[in-house]
């Protein structure tokens, strides 16, 4: 079982849109995914479709050692599909709510869910406070989507220094995603500078800017089954390739085969509701 922090000090770099994407395409490919919404605004529990779920993270926080792991299994909700689960956030998650960065590590370790589970993916706050430090040490690996920016890329290096000074048990940043694409002559100087800053650890593709990612947690809709013929959806099926070495021609396969039996599944459930209605239309009709 791999566990990954999705971390990033900066808000707004598309953290959690990543993190949701991610999990329900390893999902779909066949994986058995844990999502962990690790942030007190809750947008990963509400892209998934559960909203806040009780018991969630924050009473795992606050349940103490003895009775930790079995509040943790009790936060585990299905999602719309089958073998994506999320443990959902709080709006009161805070960092006060953290009592000691090695908590969640002790608390994974007695859930045993490697039993369960192939991934886990923990979408973050921003910052590097107690809150993200319990999710990094629980982790083996970090993943930092990041914008285009001169601010974003200086943040990076400000991070990585801290988390190695500050953290220095802490999972290693193993892998940068540049996020919000435009192919511009400015972004490119900034994705060649992050090549240079770590070298092996940016993602060669990079996640375009698409407004299909917008349409997904306004409509409620998944990726690969609603949208998948969208630029955005292509991309990840690269980044799946980059980042846990999985093939695009497989994937794509098994992403078309799950969407074309949601489309089948959904016309069947419309045809009965149909015919359900037409039924009850003709015996209000039929009545004296």
């Amino acid at each position: 079982m791999k566990i990954v922090s999705i971390v990033n000090h900066k808000g707004g770099v598309g953290k959690t849109t990543f993190t949701g994407c991610l999990g329900q395409a390893l999902g779909l490919s066949g994986y058995r995914v844990l999502l962990i919404d690790n942030d007190g605004q809750h947008n990963l529990s509400s892209l998934v479709g559960t909203g806040i779920c009780s018991p969630n993270l924050r009473d795992v926080y606050k349940a103490g050692d003895n009775e930790a792991a079995a509040t943790f299994l009790k936060s585990v909700r299905k999602t719309g599909i089958g073998n994506v689960h999320i443990v959902t956030s709080s709006s009161g998650l805070s960092e006060g709510d953290v009592k000691d960065i090695s908590y969640m590590q002790r608390c994974l370790a007695a859930c045993g869910l490697g039993r369960f589970y192939d991934f886990v993916l923990i979408d973050n706050a921003p910052g590097l406070g107690m809150l993200q430090m319990a999710a990094v040490h629980a982790s083996n690996e970090i993943f930092v989507p990041t914008e285009l920016r001169q601010f974003a890329v200086d943040g990076l290096a400000e991070m990585e220094k801290i988390l190695k000074e500050t953290y220095p048990s802490a999972p290693p940043i193993t892998r940068i995603i540049p996020n919000f694409y435009r192919a511009t002559k400015r972004q490119n100087t900034f994705i060649a500078a992050l090549h240079r800053l770590f070298p092996g650890r940016v993602t060669q593709t990079a996640i375009p800017m698409d407004s299909v990612f917008d349409e997904l947690v306004t409509e409620g809709k998944t990726l690969f089954l609603h949208r998948l013929y969208s630029k955005g959806a292509a991309y990840y099926l690269k980044i799946m390739h980059e980042l846990f070495d999985l093939d695009e021609r497989k994937v794509w396969e098994t992403m078309l085969e799950k969407r074309r039996k949601r489309m089948s599944d959904e016309a069947r459930e419309r045809y009965f509701a149909r015919r359900e209605e037409a039924r009850a239309n003709r015996e209000r009709q039929e009545s004296p």
